[in-house]
């Protein structure tokens, strides 16, 4: 009976068609909004704004009517950024830092501290149960 089963299993092994598998892939594209605004509320419009990636300028253009700037980053996006903002006789710098961190390295730091707590939690349940 074993021997059967066993050829029956070889026989669904050996019949069983090649496997196809895929990869998938994820892009990301981070679009940079800058809204400019004065002291009263109204939107800074036509200010220059200057874009730095590091000390590297990567991006130089003017505020629409409603005071917005948008840049497309590129790659991830991933960097220091710094900013600054001049028009209607005032100016603004500004830092935006956009890092690779991996939420799930964060989770795994937390299951990682989260984990021995629940086993002392345990422990001392049990002993408790024990008294």
């Amino acid at each position: 009976m074993k021997r059967i089963l066993a050829l029956i299993l070889l026989a669904a092994l050996l019949c069983a068609g090649s496997a196809s598998a895929h990869r998938m892939f994820i892009g990301q594209r981070i679009t940079m909004d800058l809204y400019v605004f004065f002291d009263d509320g109204s939107p800074a419009a036509n200010a220059r704004v200057k874009l730095y990636e590091g000390d590297e300028l990567f991006a130089e253009n003017t505020t629409d009517a409603t005071g917005k700037f948008t840049v497309v980053l590129p790659g991830k996006g991933t960097g220091n950024w710094r900013y600054e903002v001049s028009g209607g006789g005032h100016s603004e710098k500004g830092f935006v830092n956009i890092d690779n961190s991996e939420p799930v390295k964060a989770a795994a730091a937390g299951l990682a501290v989260l984990g021995p707590l629940i086993v002392i939690s345990r422990i001392r349940r049990k002993r408790e149960e024990k008294r």
